[in-house]
């Protein structure tokens, strides 16, 4: 039995239980409206034990094969405490699980990320995280094009600044704010999924393109192919953070280097295999239907 956790509105979970249902898979879907009146009796050891019930459902946790979570904002009490529950099982299942709640916990710090990113062997641009004013005008003066972010893994507008811009740096003193040096070149989306990797081309008249049909700017996507060995090097960095699947955020420069950005660990894939066509949903299907090896 599959379990989905997420909002029926969300269009990765709708596309995920869309694909299980095709296949006559069974699964069970907790939808995030409906956690209030999620049931459980779970114990918890080396594995879980115990069982849930939803929609009239009940389901041993033994019986578990797959798990997909995408998990939206839960409501306090009742649903809080059965939201601890379900990520306790995801944590702990032996279960093919996309993705356990431990290996995203690496986006929760963008800086911290970029470390393992770069320890894995990725161009990463020169990164400045400060609250000092000076120091940001300093790291502006010397790269003259900056990019700026929030630190944590809250979704956030990517936006840049430039030498003209300096005066407006007096505002991180209010909270630590991440700059990266600029780079030139072409955006590129892959998503690791397993061993498959789905690239995607994105041009785009703003600095950040998930936000150009709101903004009024443009934007083509592409299904793209990218080096077997960058492949391999995404699908060993996927490995390392503990995921079965991501949506890694690169730039490719006119001289061929690749520079990784950012690995999400809950990619909103559908935006991207829309425009693309890429299969990404059967994918990630295809490895919650694959019973996992005993261990």
């Amino acid at each position: 039995m599959i379990v989905v956790w997420g909002p029926s509105n969300d269009p990765p979970v709708e596309r995920i239980l869309s694909a299980l249902q095709e296949r006559d898979a069974p699964v069970l879907h907790v939808d995030e409206k409906a956690l209030c009146a999620l049931r459980y009796d779970v114990t918890f050891g080396a594995t879980p034990t115990g069982w849930i019930e939803a929609q009239g459902q009940r389901l041993r946790v033994d019986e578990l094969t797959g798990i997909y979570l995408r998990p939206g904002e839960s409501v306090p009490g009742r649903a809080s405490a059965s939201s601890m529950i379900l990520l306790g099982i995801a944590a702990g299942a032996p279960a093919t699980v996309v993705n356990r709640p431990s290996a995203g916990r690496s986006n929760w710090s963008k800086p911290f990320q970029l470390q393992l990113i770069s320890a894995a062997g990725f161009s990463v641009p020169d990164t400045l995280v400060t609250t000092d004013p000076e120091a940001a005008r300093l790291f502006l003066c010397q790269h003259r094009r900056i990019v700026y972010k929030s630190v944590s893994g809250i979704r956030s507008i990517v936006a840049t600044l430039e030498t003209a811009d300096a005066d407006r740096l007096h505002a991180v003193a209010n909270g630590p704010v991440q700059f990266q040096r600029w780079i030139a070149g072409r955006d590129v989306r892959v998503h690791v999924v397993g061993e498959r990797c789905f690239a995607t081309a994105i041009d785009s008249t703003l600095d950040d393109y998930r936000y150009a049909p709101r903004e009024g700017g443009e934007v083509e996507l592409a299904a793209i192919d990218i080096p077997t060995e960058l492949g391999d090097r995404l699908v060993a960095l996927t490995r390392r953070l503990g995921l079965l699947v991501a949506g890694i955020d690169l730039r490719v420069t006119e001289q061929g280097e690749w520079f990784c950005f950012e690995v999400n660990p809950s990619p909103g894939f559908t935006f991207y295999e829309d425009a693309a066509g890429q299969p990404i949903a059967e994918a990630i299907v295809d490895l919650l239907v694959q019973v996992p090896l005993k261990t």
